[in-house]
């Protein structure tokens, strides 16, 4: 029997519901709210193949298609040590975490049974109350609230450092090396770590790692002391030993874009600007 008779019929839905949190390419976590594992056949997802849904007691809010944005929403109740919640905890994952929800019936003897999609969208945050975890989440369609970014009449460039308007080549100018020490949200790097470029211009750059999960952490380095790097945030599955790419930093400006990255056709900003009002009190003529 497909989804749509057990939907609508009066007695034979034994309905289920399941979640799938995405956080990389390969890694993720599924549950169900159904007393047993479910098996469902991903195909076309991130993960893809057949996906394993764990029970546990999880709730969510009703679902709601008003129409509008202002109600989109969803708060998801689960418990407190699930791991979703640990991925959270102290600093969010470097990703975002997309989230499909999907629901079907027991009783449909469909071979395999239909799980249709009912929302979809993105966790925002997870909150501690109590024994439990509070995701809260919103759908795709909140996208449509987010203005888009204006470019400004500026002498700096606004383009996002190797993003696809500046275009510069990131593999060229990041150096791969081994962490020799950490200290809070600081990395110790063996002596000449940075190669043919100078330290400093590594600051305001990014510092990236393979996480146990197999998806990519990445932190900003906000200083750069000798062959100690301060980076922007906690320093989730690295150790001692690992391997990091350091990429290089940019000020926006024609000096690092031109002389650093020998990218200057694509330089964003207005360095041409007057700096002195044509209209002001100053004699033009004397």
């Amino acid at each position: 029997m497909s989804f749509s008779s057990i939907e609508t019929s009066r007695h034979r839905g034994q309905p289920v519901t399941l979640y799938h949190f995405a956080y990389s390419e390969t890694a993720y976590f599924a549950y169900t709210d159904a007393e047993n594992p479910i098996t469902h056949d991903e195909n076309g997802s991130a993960s893809g193949g057949e996906i394993i849904y764990e029970p546990i007691p999880i709730m969510r809010e009703a679902v709601v298609s008003s129409g509008t944005m202002d109600k989109s929403a969803l708060s998801i109740r689960m418990p407190r040590d699930v791991e979703l919640g640990d991925l959270f905890r102290v600093y969010p994952p470097a990703q975002v975490v997309t989230l499909i929800i999907r629901q079907g019936h027991l009783s449909d003897t469909e071979d395999p049974p239909e799980f249709l999609v009912i929302w979809s969208g993105r966790v925002l945050s997870v909150a501690r109350d109590g024994d439990e975890c509070v995701v809260s989440c919103e759908p795709v369609s909140s996208s449509l609230r987010r203005p888009g970014l204006r470019r400004h009449y500026q002498f700096g460039c606004p383009h996002v450092l190797y993003g696809p308007q500046c275009n510069a080549n990131k593999a060229t100018h990041s150096i791969t090396t081994t962490v020799s020490a950490l200290s809070g949200t600081s990395i110790t790097l063996p002596s000449g770590w940075n190669g043919s470029f100078s330290a400093a211009k590594f600051v305001e750059g990014v510092v990236e790692w393979t996480n146990d999960a197999g998806g990519i952490e990445r932190r900003k380095i906000l200083k750069v002391t000798g062959n100690v790097l301060l980076l922007g945030g906690l320093l989730r599955d690295l150790d001692v030993g690992a391997t990091i790419t350091a990429a290089l930093g940019c000020n926006h400006q024609m000096s690092d874009c031109q002389n650093l990255f020998a990218n200057i056709q694509n330089f964003g900003g207005c360095p041409w600007i007057p700096t002195e009002n044509p209209i002001g009190p100053r004699n033009n003529y004397y």
